[in-house]
């Protein structure tokens, strides 16, 4: 009996193919992505950024395309963790499990942080240019506005998957309205000036771009967040939403940066935005950003806890975590939450916002090549499994896999040396409690017969 056939445990298709889409693009966030990865994106690789955006794209639709496939395969909830787990070793599941932890931690960080960042800087600047407007010293507390976004992220995960849902569609579809607006006055500014967006020579691919590329998979790779709610949602909506919201997401963020580009716009967007619109366009913008940070946040706070949940019930985390309350394992969400509200409370009142959010952003790039890189072997070892039928499948495989390493290796070398220390040494700590279970004779080898 192998993998795929001895998952089991969906609880009942709780969320609709809708659902999933508007969750996974609240997990996008595409406007604070925008703001704050965008930024980041314009700042390494210029007029360039839409080429970035679009190599981002390519790189997360070929990862999304093996966790549509590897969804349809396994009866079960924990996504990366359960794909790795059954198709691989357990080893490497549980090691795949423990790094989605920091990768979700680390992406919702960032989504968290940055809607903080943003709310931050829009009463900066309209009390700049309306000095009336007066602000409590206690609300320019870096620390207090990151607890206020990240608490309420977690009491909207904590008031169930439905609550969540509703919350994603009616912010999603104003967001999108948002951005689609932003692009085109952009472009009016510009005076409807377009350009070629693509590098006129192997010279201008640098290191700085490929970094830029790697901040670029942080926006349209939302599917990361209902990749692990199979308990919650029929296992074949949760892969035709990942493909459709990251296509949508992945468009929508090449044309935001395009209309920024025909502006020669290499700043701050947040400064730039909030300077640019005034003190009603400034409150609006304010308003959107800070609950897509939340929305962000959300998302990957109710998967982190599907992912707790899953190595709970393995026992590759404390059982109790998976322990149900009318149906619902809550204390798998509120770890997952509680992780969210300290770590980005704590990194804000040391580092502040803006730095928290580079840090967290780095970071959920690199585990997030990492952990696709261990879904594309899992794709691949199952479909060498039945290779005639499944040739296709392996090819896709392959190629996300070698374009994930190429873009990893490139791009590595750009990022602060602390930031790697801190991702490389997650994952060691990860290999290190795998033998230390293992010693305790908790890892069990014998999985797949």
């Amino acid at each position: 009996m192998n993998g795929t056939e001895r998952v089991r445990g969906v609880t009942g298709a709780l969320l609709t193919f809708r659902d999933l889409l508007f969750i996974s693009f609240g997990g996008q966030a595409p406007f604070i992505s925008l703001l704050t990865f965008g930024t980041v994106m314009i700042i390494e690789a210029g007029v360039l950024a839409p080429f970035a955006m679009m190599m981002a794209t390519f790189t997360v639709l070929l990862n999304g395309l093996v966790v549509y496939y590897l969804s349809r395969r396994f009866k079960r909830g924990g996504g990366y963790y359960t794909y790795a787990l059954y198709s691989l070793t357990p080893r490497l599941g549980l090691n795949t499990g423990w790094s989605y932890i920091l990768y979700s931690l680390a992406y919702g960080g960032t989504l968290l942080s940055g809607g903080a960042y943003v709310l931050y800087q829009s009463l900066m600047v309209i009390h700049h240019y309306y000095p009336w407007f007066s602000i409590p010293t206690i609300f320019t507390q870096h620390w207090l506005l990151a607890l206020i976004t990240s608490t309420l992220a977690a009491a909207l995960v904590l008031s169930g998957v439905r609550v969540s849902a509703r919350y994603a569609e009616v912010m999603s579809i104003v967001e999108i309205t948002a951005l689609i607006a932003l692009s085109l006055f952009f472009l009016h500014d510009s005076g409807w000036k377009f350009y070629n967006p693509l590098p006129l020579s192997i010279s201008q691919i640098t290191p700085n771009l490929l970094a830029a590329v790697v901040f670029g998979l942080g926006i349209p790779t939302g599917y990361g967040s209902i990749a692990p709610l199979g308990y919650d949602a029929r296992l074949t909506d949760i892969g035709k939403a990942a493909i459709s919201v990251l296509l949508m997401g992945g468009l929508l963020a090449s044309f935001f940066l395009y209309s920024l580009g025909a502006l020669f716009f290499t700043g701050n967007l947040v400064s730039y935005l909030l300077s640019r619109f005034g003190l009603i366009g400034s409150l609006t913008l304010a308003f959107i950003a800070l609950n897509d940070g939340i929305l962000g946040g959300m998302a990957y706070i109710l998967a982190n806890s599907r992912n707790i949940r899953a190595m709970s019930e393995d026992r590759f985390l404390p059982g109790v975590l998976s322990m149900k309350w009318r149906g619902r394992a809550i204390l798998s969400e509120a770890l997952a939450a509680a992780l969210f509200i300290g770590v980005i409370v704590i990194l804000s009142h040391i580092l502040g916002l803006y730095l928290t959010f580079i840090t967290l952003g780095a970071l959920a790039g690199l585990n997030n090549l990492f952990i696709h890189i261990s879904a594309n072997a899992s794709l691949m070892r199952v479909s060498l499994r039945r290779i005639k039928k499944h040739a296709y499948e392996l090819l896709v495989g392959l190629i996300a896999t070698l374009v994930s390493i190429i873009v990893f290796a490139y791009s590595l070398p750009s990022f602060n040396k602390y930031i790697v220390y801190m991702f490389l040494g997650w994952i060691i700590l990860g290999f290190l409690y795998a033998e230390i279970l293992e010693i305790m004779g908790e890892l069990e080898t014998e999985i797949h017969k």
